[in-house]
């Protein structure tokens, strides 16, 4: 939940700083720019979530195999495993 929080505010905050940055540039508002704007805060967005989940430990959970899941039974886990959830 702390990467989901942290990776927002880093989404908006990324945003407004490059719509900062390229404002001082002169550079007009079109369409391409809101594009790259937004590709870029995206990627902040990710790496921030990412670094959250390293610290707090949560990228290195042990993944279940996709035999240990359908031999378990259990389809709550067989949905996480669709869904990609660990």
């Amino acid at each position: 939940m702390a990467g989901f929080i942290i990776s927002t505010i880093a989404f908006f905050l990324a945003a407004y700083v490059l719509n900062r940055a390229l404002d001082d540039h002169d550079l007009g508002s079109h369409p391409s720019r809101k594009l790259l704007v937004m590709v870029l805060a995206t990627v902040a967005s990710i790496g921030a979530g990412w670094m959250v989940d390293k610290l707090d430990g949560d990228a290195d959970l042990p993944q279940k195999s996709m035999v240990d899941v359908l031999q378990s039974g259990d389809p709550v886990q067989m949905a996480k495993l669709l869904a990609g959830i660990n």
